[in-house]
């Protein structure tokens, strides 16, 4: 957290800063007071939940606009590969799995979209594109911990801004680095965007521990962080009606620029605390005051990370072995049941309107369910009908059991059974909505001092699926058996996991390197 030094000067800064952007922008007036109305109606912690919510969602739109462009920036080939009759096969938005298949049999994916006039593409191997894509993966894992640490120790405002600010410039950077610096060019800036993009899910936790009392915890909590399933669901809707008329390029352009739009509002409404906000009420504050406690949890540069403690406990382990079982299967959903689109050129875009709605409502659903699942989560503990731990273990039970009867159910279809394959595909992916009021939550419940640790490291380790499940399906000889194994984790893990506050949450005073391990 930062400290009264650095606080005065921001303050110092402040009103420069409110001066310049007043002489640039004649309408700042107008949007200030628009803002202060808007503050004085909605409660602060809503305002920034509305926030995180469109930071993952900014977080997700520019995680995945490579993924769609990647069809428009590779010269189509001459082979096809076709699923069950219907429409050539289309990127998706984890389509790993299907890209080690292809560079070891030789086969290429063609593409619905063909670019106009003059042929600007690239002929770049399936084995390139793989690299491509699991770049990002690798910069967003290395920066999980670093940026943890940031956010406690300075809150976890400026990490988020600053990361996602690096991200939309690296995105509107991508569009050169692809006609000028070539794929190598490509690999390295996917790089630099994974690690810029790293410290969204640890800030964000660091930010709700100080924002979101636990009566109020599955509610907001399911409502910001999964804002990735809305993410993936507009970055391809939104890109496949730009694709429909303009270059590829325009798509890195828009959601950099929102991007943009997004990191002005955010850090002029949001703070790290409701003590460092000036537009909060006398009795919205006090009420956090009295939930969460916000005096006492403020002294993170003079406490040290209970490392030991953390890796030590066995709920903590749940946790990340639940994050990967999850992350896992949302890769192997995705690449086993991929997108299909039309051709745009030989459509109208009304129809190409509804083709995208149609595909994108899996994960509509899957984020409407998340935030009705937390809803009732807050009921069923507020009335004391459950408690937390128990309602968790609900939550993430029902999130287990579905994505494995769906790979139960699946070798039981024939190949004309199509709709009966989207309807099960779309049910697995609706019901994994509780995932978020199950685990994604529980950093928040185990250790709302470290938040943003146990956040770093569940998902950062829970990300490497997105880097080593191509290789690991190639390889196992026994993918099946692995399916059980891989289903019985699941299980174990949500047996495991915990609601309550760990031992380790207590605030140690800072004696020597916070980063030792005693």
């Amino acid at each position: 957290m930062a400290t009264a030094a650095e606080n005065l000067w921001v303050a110092q800064q402040r009103p420069l800063i409110t001066a310049w952007i007043k002489k640039q922008f004649p309408c700042f007036d107008a949007i200030q007071e628009h803002l202060l109305n808007i503050s004085n109606v909605v409660p602060q912690r809503f305002i920034l939940c509305f926030f995180g919510f469109l930071a993952i969602v900014n977080a997700y739109t520019m995680r995945h606009c490579l993924d769609i462009a990647l069809a428009h920036i590779v010269a189509p080939k001459r082979k096809q590969i076709r699923l069950r009759n219907l429409d050539t096969v289309k990127l998706s938005s984890f389509n790993l799995y299907e890209r080690m298949e292809q560079h070891r049999n030789g086969t290429l994916l063609s593409f619905s979209y063909r670019r106009h006039g003059k042929d600007n593409t690239y002929d770049w191997s399936d084995q390139l594109q793989t690299f491509i894509l699991v770049s990002f993966y690798v910069g967003y894992v290395l920066s999980h911990m670093p940026s943890a640490q940031l956010a406690m120790r300075y809150g976890g405002k400026w990490v988020l801004a600053i990361g996602l600010a690096i991200t939309a410039l690296l995105t509107m950077l991508t569009p050169a680095v692809v006609k000028w610096g070539g794929p190598l060019a490509l690999i390295a800036i996917r790089l630099l965007i994974g690690f810029s993009e790293g410290p969204t899910y640890p800030a964000l936790s660091e930010l709700l521990s100080k924002w979101v009392p636990s009566k109020e915890r599955a509610t907001l909590g399911s409502l910001v962080l999964s804002g990735s399933q809305i993410g993936i669901s507009m970055g391809n809707f939104i890109a496949g009606l730009l694709l429909h008329r303009y270059d590829w390029s325009l798509i890195f352009y828009y959601f950099g620029v929102c991007t943009l739009l997004w990191f002005i509002g955010f850090t002029y409404m949001c703070y790290n605390t409701p003590e460092e906000n000036p537009f909060i009420k006398v009795r919205e504050k006090q009420y956090l005051q009295k939930e969460i406690g916000l005096v006492e949890r403020c002294q993170h540069k003079t406490t040290k990370t209970p490392w030991r403690d953390i890796f030590r406990n066995l709920p903590m382990w749940a946790l990340i072995s639940a994050t990967i079982q999850y992350d896992w299967t949302q890769l192997q959903h995705a690449a086993e049941v991929p997108q299909f689109i039309r051709d745009a050129k030989q459509q109208p875009l009304i129809e190409n309107i509804i083709n995208g709605l149609q595909n994108q409502m899996p994960y509509i659903m899957n984020w409407l369910l998340s935030v009705l699942s937390g809803v009732i989560s807050d009921l069923l503990v507020n009335y004391e009908i459950f408690s937390v731990t128990v309602m968790r273990k609900l939550m993430a039970f029902v999130a287990a059991v579905a994505p494995n009867l769906y790979d139960s159910l699946l070798p039981c279809l024939t190949c004309s059974e199509t709709s009966n394959l989207f309807a099960f595909c779309h049910c697995a992916i609706n019901v994994l909505g509780s995932y978020y009021a199950g685990i994604k939550l529980t950093p928040l419940d185990m250790s709302p001092n470290f938040a943003a640790t146990l956040m770093g490291i569940a998902n950062g380790i829970g990300s490497i699926s997105g880097i080593v499940a191509p290789f690991i399906k190639h390889s196992f000889a026994g993918w099946s058996q692995f399916k059980i194994v891989h289903a019985f984790l699941w299980l174990i893990s949500t047996l495991l996991i915990s609601g309550d506050i760990q031992p380790f949450d207590q605030l140690i005073p800072l004696t020597s390197d916070p980063y030792k391990i005693e």
